[in-house]
């Protein structure tokens, strides 16, 4: 797979530029500061831990907090992880699981709690009634978290953090809150990540659920429903209203207006579900879209040896080729990881790239749940 384009005549290059993810991150290992080229403050890299009421009460039956986890990498500065913490007011067995939510690309935490129809596509609120905690963070480099310098970031910065936040999800570190199991809960990009996470920190995690993504992706005939020619499916974020005066980086990125509907199968969408993907966007960078074809041998995938779920949409173009169904799912994505994977597959219908936020929701969040309680 290649780069990002910049411009697109048909829905297929839209998905392609902005789905093209990296299957290996880099080596390099930036300096962490603001957008703004400004060094992370104290308050940024501190720890402490407040409520947040929004959260809170969206989520009433849970202990909810808004979280900033400090994290550094090797030879930079300090720099900040932004989470929400819940956590089941019942303690139980099955509480002391925690889900690691990883959004993907131009996504925040947002993706994993759309506030639309009082929950009906919010995952976390689904997984805290079967008895889950999460923790869903914006990735550093978007949301809340760290901006660093959009030239310095790389995937493998990123994934440097996460095993960061791993460590104090174990340890205790966050809000005080001890956690026996870690599952990493992927979209997109959040999903292309898990691969290097587990070929460089191989004990990080206890099962990796991994939605919208896959190593065969789909081509597709033309059409003419897609973004029309020379239209930017991208933009710079300091060009777009909702960023304009807060990020001045020209390499941080955002999609155009209009062009979050390319990734839903809008016959089965909510319009206020779309609205509100593109109300709350986030940003992008070029380290998103690097990427290093790879035979499924040298793939980082293989290097997962704990239990794997891949759910994808059917009407997503990482959905296998021809007729996409879990069968053809394994067949494709098989050679890719190791036996201990033990791989499994969920094709949701009707759905395109974000499968968990189409009106079937619900039911693919129990599919979800009911696979990590009889794996973990």
């Amino acid at each position: 797979m290649t780069g990002r384009r910049r411009t697109f005549s048909t829905k297929t290059k839209a998905f392609t530029a902005v789905l093209t993810t990296v299957a290996a991150a880099g080596i390099a290992i930036p300096v962490i500061m603001s957008a703004q080229g400004e060094p992370a403050t104290s308050a940024d890299a501190g720890t402490a831990h407040t409520p947040l009421n929004s959260v809170q009460k969206l989520h009433p039956d849970a202990a909810c907090y808004e979280v900033r986890v400090p994290v550094s990498v090797k030879k930079t500065g300090n720099a900040h992880i932004y989470g929400e913490l819940c956590q089941p007011r019942l303690q139980s067995a099955t509480s002391k699981t925690v889900q690691l939510l990883v959004p993907g690309s131009t996504y925040n935490h947002s993706y994993y709690d759309m506030p639309v129809a009082n929950g009906h596509y919010s995952y976390v609120s689904s997984a805290l009634d079967a008895g889950f905690s999460t923790f869903n963070i914006d990735r550093l480099a978007t949301g809340k978290s760290t901006l660093p310098p959009s030239s310095q970031y790389t995937l493998d910065t990123g994934t440097d953090t996460l095993h960061q936040v791993i460590t104090q999800l174990r340890d205790g570190q966050i809000k005080d809150r001890t956690f026996d199991k870690v599952v990493w809960v992927g979209h997109s990009l959040g999903s292309s990540m898990a691969w290097a996470q587990a070929a460089k920190y191989p004990h990080d995690v206890d099962a990796f659920v991994l939605t919208s993504m896959s190593h065969v992706v789909r081509k597709e005939e033309p059409s003419d429903n897609g973004p029309g020619q020379d239209i930017q499916f991208e933009i710079k974020a300091k060009d777009d209203p909702k960023f304009r005066g807060t990020i001045n980086d020209p390499g941080y990125l955002t999609t155009n207006a209009g062009m979050r509907q390319f990734f839903y199968d809008t016959a089965h969408t909510d319009p206020a579900v779309i609205e509100a993907d593109e109300r709350l966007k986030d940003v992008s960078t070029a380290a998103d879209s690097e990427t290093t074809p790879l035979s499924p041998a040298k793939s980082p995938s293989r290097t997962i040896k704990v239990p794997t779920l891949l759910v994808t949409g059917d009407k997503d173009q990482y959905c296998t080729v021809g007729t996409c169904t879990p069968k053809t799912m394994l067949a494709n994505e098989r050679p890719y990881y190791s036996d201990q994977a033990d791989l499994t597959s969920i094709v949701v219908p009707n759905s395109g790239h974000n499968v968990q936020l189409h009106k079937n929701a619900p039911d693919t969040n129990t599919q979800i749940l009911k696979w990590i309680k009889t794996t973990s």
